[in-house]
């Protein structure tokens, strides 16, 4: 890189290589845009089209869906590791790399050949030491795992770009850049000290394609290893900041006892699944829906009966694509809104509701009807909402059943039965991941006091159960508008999980994984301009890996006292 006339020399070589040398080139500059474009995420996110760049033209969102890719987007170094000393590398890089170019293009204008002063009077190639300042100062302040990868990516193409262009400049300037290269260090200074001991070690003669590959193969060893050891070092050492606060519940009603399962809940007769609509996952929906059944008038004929009652919930109408958007796409007619499926069943001699939904031999479908019915009506008003769908070809019927059943394979959570009785809930903001939680404990603090104050929260934790060793854990993330967010209006997208304490846990043990289960979670949609700060909620699936979620969103975090705990 100390060359000026090198670019004249590359583009000899490429017209008596031809093609191959060409596609070579090319190559070599598509990795550099691309480990660019990774390493320089951090400026990407301050744009005002950021939302639309990462969601609709990367759709990063996709990496999360698949549990072999979900890690690419984790945090390997926490967010602003050394406290500001990962921006002044990465300045102090940028500053190299412009002085470096500098005399480049310096000594090309002028047509004064090789460059031997400046930078390049220690090293030969500074231009890759302040790319690699550069990297390290962007990993150090936002080192996301595939930044990481692409880092150390960067560093093997370095330096085998360095080889070639030395042998470039060899064949250009002769002995005068023989004589320069044995004076100066290759990148690092004072690395000709290593050149003896590279002389005592043993070279395994093998064709340069093998060697470029072993080496490749090393190097990504290298980068894993790293990668396992900081993540080890971080979790040791992490200290979680947050703050907390008491929400005080709405009064619940009264209401039937109930037997809760990860599937349904029910009573002596009547069972109510929590699905197939991903909405009756949540703790606390599936719970409501079987108190206020034997409150409706529209159902009181259908509910009333000596017979046994299965109820499944659907959705009125499915949910969007969300592969355009981060999260989960938002119910288009809100998460209180569902549709019942309601089939009434004779049980065989001696089985119970359990029993006929394990063995469908064990139970005989009779009638059946559909209903839509609103879950956010008043208590004291019925929840169905227009006519019933009376039965009609194929419903109800053993294949509707079936169907219905086979949706819930593979969704287990613990479950949660909604504790009415407590008359408030713990709110944990943790303060992470969006950086100015941290940085500015004022903002922390008003975000959490207006969840807190919010009658809309309020009343979604107590129809999720939470209180008690239930616990709702806010994670804030940036909101749909970005460009507002960077510019002290902030609307913010709150991830609201529920995490069980488990017997003897305290709240301090919160972030221990064996003191915990995660039973649900949800997105809150905030705006600090609305006097009303909660808008659009949306529930997240239980087909959503929340455990993946709550690594990630701690994933930024890591120990010492630049982010004190405070509560």
């Amino acid at each position: 890189m100390g060359v000026a006339p090198l670019a004249g020399a590359r583009r000899a070589a490429e017209m008596a290589g031809g093609g191959p040398v060409k596609m070579k080139r090319t190559l070599e500059w598509l990795m550099k845009l691309i480990g660019f474009f990774v390493l320089l995420e951090p400026i990407w996110m301050l744009l005002p089209f950021a939302g639309f760049l990462y969601g609709s033209v990367l759709q990063i969102e996709r990496l999360n869906h698949n549990p072999k890719t979900a890690w690419l987007t984790h945090f390997v170094f926490p967010v602003l590791t050394g406290g500001w000393l990962g921006p002044a590398l990465a300045l102090i890089g940028l500053a190299l790399f412009c002085v470096g170019a500098a005399q480049i293009y310096t000594a090309k204008w002028r047509k004064s050949g090789l460059v031997t002063n400046g930078l390049y009077r220690f090293v030969r190639h500074p231009q890759y030491i302040a790319l690699t300042l550069l990297g390290l100062g962007i990993l150090l302040t936002w080192g996301r795992a595939i930044m990481f990868l692409s880092f150390f990516a960067m560093m093997f193409l370095y330096y085998y770009l360095a080889k070639s262009e030395e042998q470039t400049c060899l064949r250009l300037f002769g002995a005068e850049y023989e004589r320069y290269r044995e004076r100066t260090s290759f990148i690092l200074p004072g690395d000709r000290a290593l050149r003896r001991l590279r002389g005592w070690l043993p070279k395994p003669g093998l064709p340069a394609p093998l060697r470029v590959a072993a080496s490749f193969v090393a190097t990504t060893a290298v980068c894993f290893g790293c990668m396992w050891l900081i993540d080890a070092v971080k979790i040791r050492l992490r200290r979680v900041p947050f703050l907390t606060a008491t929400v005080r519940l709405p009064d619940a009603p009264a209401g039937p006892v109930m037997t809760a399962g990860s599937q349904f809940v029910c009573t002596d007769k009547t069972l109510v699944m929590r699905g197939p609509y991903r909405n009756a996952a949540v703790p606390g929906f599936a719970e409501t829906v079987l108190r206020r059944l034997g409150h409706s008038a529209a159902l009181k004929e259908f509910v009333d009966g000596s017979e046994a009652l299965f109820v499944f919930c659907a959705p009125v109408e499915k949910p969007g694509d969300a592969t355009a958007q981060r999260g989960p796409a938002p119910d288009p007619h809100g998460p209180d809104r569902v549709r019942l499926i309601l089939m009434r069943c004779r049980l065989a001699d001696g089985a119970t509701l359990a029993d006929a939904l394990a063995d469908k031999s064990k139970r005989q479908i009779l009638r059946g009807c559909i209903a839509t019915v609103n879950l956010a009506r008043p208590e004291n008003t019925d929840f169905v909402e227009g006519n019933l769908t009376l039965p009609g070809p194929g419903f109800p019927g053993e294949q509707r059943w079936d169907d219905l059943m086979q949706q819930f394979a593979g969704r287990e959570r613990p479950a949660v039965v909604a504790d009415s009785a407590a008359p408030t809930a713990t709110l944990v903001l943790v303060q992470a991941p969006i950086l100015r939680t941290r940085l500015d404990p004022a903002f922390a603090a008003q975000l959490r006091d207006r969840l807190a104050a919010s009658p809309v929260f309020a009343d979604r934790l107590r129809k999720v159960g939470a209180g008690g060793n239930i616990v709702a854990v806010a994670f804030p993330r940036p909101g749909p508008n970005w460009y507002r967010q960077h510019h002290r209006q902030p609307q913010v997208s709150v991830f609201v999980i529920l995490a069980r304490l488990r017997d003897g846990a305290v709240l301090d043990e919160l972030f221990t994984t064996n003191k915990r289960d995660l039973v649900g979670a949800f997105i809150v949609e905030t705006d600090f301009q609305r006097e009303e700060f909660v808008g659009e909620i949306t529930v997240v699936g239980p087909k959503r890996d929340l455990e993946e979620r709550w690594r990630f969103f701690l994933s930024g975090v890591g120990g010492g006292n630049l982010y004190p705990h405070r509560s």
